[in-house]
């Protein structure tokens, strides 16, 4: 007998077997169903194991599907977050910036016109920005200030931490702005605590990535110090005087030769406003004193002549000529 038929005919008793337990009183069925539970044990354990092996295969392969769609999940969600957590950052640093910009703007004392950087080329990093104001604006300045204030070249371009530059070319939507460390931008200048007069000129890139200005024409006996601050004098025809221009970094000895002759002293200075990182911009039109002058009310005349001050007519003599009207 080969193995099928042997397993066939354990199966045929088996199931006979079954039949009988049920048609047979307890008493006899119970010595049987333990005989029966003797003879099949071992075939049901050997079919049993692979069953509960595959069972536990497929519940782990359930559980790891399970876990891989969940760790998608909070992939995706990560990611959510940190775009959302960059965007907030940038809100509320243009947040602060914005604050800082409306403080100072209340705080001065000149008429500021507020700009935005759009443009800034790689190859003239450190010369120029554009910023999203120009002739467009001069209608609502005329309007409002009656035509006192105007945008226009050479006005002084600060932010909240000191100047930055000047207008240049004013088009119809926009504006250059010539920044400080541009060997074009001069500015009249004087350090603070001395009042030594000098001349702020930049000198371009000159120094790994960092914009480099000097201070010229300071008298040869001059005190500057490193750590001093360096303001607009007022001397020129454009920057109003008290504008911070930057702090002093380098004071080089008395030089007999060329280009200073021992004549005069300069200094090497660090703009105090971040010239690498310019978004928001002020564009100084005035003082706020001439439109407060503008604002009062004219005062009333007390010399105006009375009915009993007023000359008389004298009258017609005999000799004065009557004009005679043609009918």
């Amino acid at each position: 007998m080969n193995k099928s038929a042997y397993l066939l005919a354990v199966a045929g008793i088996g199931s006979a077997l079954i039949v009988l337990c049920f048609l047979l009183p307890e008493q006899v069925t119970q010595p049987m169903r333990k005989q029966t539970l003797e003879i099949l044990g071992p075939v049901i354990s050997v079919v049993e194991q692979p069953i509960n092996y595959f069972s536990r295969v497929d519940s782990k392969l359930k559980t790891l599907d399970e876990a891989q769609h969940e760790l998608r999940i909070l992939r995706n969600q990560v990611a959510t977050l940190q775009v959302e957590n960059a965007v907030l950052g940038n809100m509320k640093a243009e947040n602060s910036r914005l604050r800082e910009m409306l403080g100072f703007r209340d705080a001065s004392q000149y008429i500021l016109l507020p700009c935005r950087v759009i443009s800034r080329e790689p190859s003239s990093w450190w010369d120029s920005v554009q910023v999203n104001v120009g002739d467009v604006n001069n209608n609502d300045l005329y309007k409002k200030y009656h035509g006192k204030f105007s945008l226009g070249p050479d006005q002084p371009v600060v932010s909240p931490r000191g100047v930055v530059g000047k207008t240049g070319t004013v088009s119809h939507y926009a504006t250059d702005v010539i920044l400080m460390v541009n060997e074009n931008c001069s500015i009249s200048a004087y350090v603070d605590g001395t009042h030594d007069q000098g001349i702020v000129q930049g000198q371009g890139n000159f120094d790994e990535g960092k914009p480099r200005v000097n201070v010229k024409y300071l008298p040869k006996n001059s005190t500057i110090a490193v750590g001093q601050f360096i303001v607009t004098s007022g001397l020129g025809p454009y920057f109003p005087a008290g504008l911070r221009l930057g702090t002093v970094t380098e004071v080089p000895p008395l030089n007999n030769t060329y280009p200073t002759f021992g004549l005069y002293r300069e200094a090497t200075i660090e703009p105090t406003a971040d010239l690498n990182q310019l978004d928001e911009l002020f564009i100084v039109l005035g003082s706020k004193e001439e439109t407060k002058d503008e604002s009062k009310p004219a005062a009333a005349t007390t010399d105006a002549p009375t009915s009993q001050d007023a000359p008389v007519a004298a009258p017609l003599s005999p000799d004065t000529p009557t004009e005679v009207t043609p009918h």
